[in-house]
């Protein structure tokens, strides 16, 4: 099974962002973390990251569409939209 991972504004940035805040992760390591750990439990994570709302909502189409289980971290939408 695959399982849509959606990632929000500014978290492909997470090694230039305060590590007392965002932790030590680069946005790399947070993929790999991600794919390995989807694998474990036995399904395939298609990871993606956005900074423009519009892409993200297509993709959320996308996933409806094909009835695609989604994971969302909306990032700084969850403050604002722009």
């Amino acid at each position: 099974m695959k399982v849509l991972v959606l990632n929000g504004p500014n978290l492909a940035r997470l090694d230039i962002r305060d590590s007392k805040h965002y932790g030590d992760l680069n946005w790399q390591q947070l993929v790999d973390l991600i794919s390995n750990s989807a694998k474990e439990l036995g399904f395939e994570a298609d990871i993606r990251q956005s900074d423009d709302e519009a892409t993200l909502v297509g993709w959320l189409h996308e996933a409806a569409d094909s009835n695609t289980p989604v994971i969302i971290n909306p990032a700084a939408f969850t403050h604002y939209s722009i």
